[in-house]
């Protein structure tokens, strides 16, 4: 059983609604399961991807659990690229977002029912910014069976999650003096146009907007303006297709020193 939070209004009008939602409808003890979080936007506005782009707030999550339980990392779907005026350039989502993670209950999470909550916080924009934030409740049977529920739920937005590469691929990080490019290596690499980089750099690392240098045959290279000369590589997401065909390969990135007094670097990622 899900409780709807009331959600954020703004000067009479509702900007998002936040509930939680379970792919099960029990806890079974010391078995894993997922939990979503769900915010509904207005039309028109926008909350943020874990790395928002030139502006913005990632949404955060908080649970508050019963001791002994965990909950995972966030699993973000492949955001936006959206542009605003002033050349301003953030990665989110419009309409709706299922943020899922995954809950491991206690082995001995006693009888009755299991209450989570978690405090939500978001950033929704559209012509401006509002700030918003609502707590959601989840209740669900501690029981020796789980029966799946929501699943066309889960299943649109995990269909929506970046994928690892697999065999046969390599992400190789070189430097110039604008910053770095990622040249991208696979046969198995979708034919789809558009093909883009979308970057999760660290809080504290300023990127500029990527573009896609060249394309041919099996390879990409993406250029990525890059002030930091001590940043020889970047995680983020290779993003191709548009529209419901969209999919993304999610690639690691590192920081390190680059060697004395060189100029440039190179790194391969992926294998």
């Amino acid at each position: 059983a899900a409780t709807k939070a009331p959600g954020q209004v703004y000067q009479g009008h509702r900007l998002v609604e936040a509930d939680a939602v379970a792919n099960g409808n029990a806890v079974v003890p010391g078995e894993p399961f997922l939990v979503g979080v769900r915010l509904k936007m207005a039309p028109g506005w926008h909350t943020y991807w874990k790395y928002p782009g030139d502006a913005g707030i990632p949404t955060d999550i908080k649970w508050n659990l019963p001791q002994g339980w965990r909950a995972g990392d966030i699993q973000w779907p492949v955001p936006l690229k959206l542009q605003e005026p002033g050349d301003i350039q953030i990665y989110g989502y419009h309409d709706d977002v299922l943020l899922i993670q995954q809950i491991t209950p206690a082995k001995t999470p006693g009888s009755g029912d299991a209450k989570l909550s978690a405090k939500v916080t978001w950033l929704v924009c559209e012509k401006i910014c509002v700030p918003g934030d609502a707590t959601v409740e989840l209740t669900l049977p501690i029981g020796g069976t789980n029966n799946s529920a929501n699943t066309d739920l889960f299943a649109r937005f995990q269909k929506q999650l970046p994928r690892s590469p697999g065999a046969n691929f390599s992400a190789i990080w070189s430097r110039d003096k604008s910053g770095l490019l990622l040249k991208v290596r696979t046969p198995n690499l979708p034919k789809a146009f558009p093909a883009e980089f979308f970057p999760a750099p660290a809080e504290n690392v300023a990127v500029g907007h990527p573009q896609l240098e060249s394309r041919k045959d099996d390879e990409i290279v993406f250029r990525v303006p890059l002030d930091n000369p001590n940043q020889d590589s970047l995680p983020g997401l290779i993003v191709f297709g548009q529209g419901d065909d969209r999919g993304a390969l999610e690639i690691s990135g590192a920081s390190k020193p680059l060697p004395g007094p060189q100029t440039s670097s190179t790194r391969e990622l992926g294998r």
